[in-house]
């Protein structure tokens, strides 16, 4: 399989010093593939869909050398215009994330620090939220 040409803005997302990872691919039928990696371990695998995708896939969190962080992930909605994502946790100001396009189908939002919900919204207003796991869990 060859990779396909990554946007510009996932060439610069700050992955390196983090335990999370993530790879494209082409999936069935020649569709672009993104795979998310905490340490190593496969999290979740998205396939580019051309109607009704999940906004806001999956948000998970992880420590690493005494470091908290979160990643945030989807796809893109049809207009090709990242989501706003925001983070919140309990009691706290909530941190609006930039996300970054993957591959021209996805996005990815990487943070610092300890968060507990996530929320994706649309520029059309429509939401999705999620409660942020722990990076190795299923």
């Amino acid at each position: 399989m060859q990779n396909p040409t990554l946007d510009p803005g996932v060439d610069t997302l700050p992955l390196l010093d983090s335990p999370w990872s993530v790879r494209f691919a082409h999936g069935t039928r020649g569709r672009v593939a993104l795979e998310v990696y905490n340490a190593g371990l496969l999290l979740d695998v998205l396939v580019a869909q051309p109607l009704a995708a999940d906004l806001l896939r999956g948000a998970r969190r992880t420590v690493s050398n005494g470091r908290s962080s979160v990643l945030a992930w989807g796809h893109l909605p049809p207009d090709g215009i990242p989501p706003a994502v925001e983070l919140t946790r309990r009691h706290r100001a909530p941190y609006a994330a930039e996300p970054r396009i993957g591959a021209g189908v996805f996005w990815l939002a990487l943070a610092q620090g300890s968060f507990d919900r996530v929320t994706a919204t649309h520029r059309d207003g429509t939401s999705e939220r999620l409660r942020v796991r722990a990076g190795w869990s299923r």
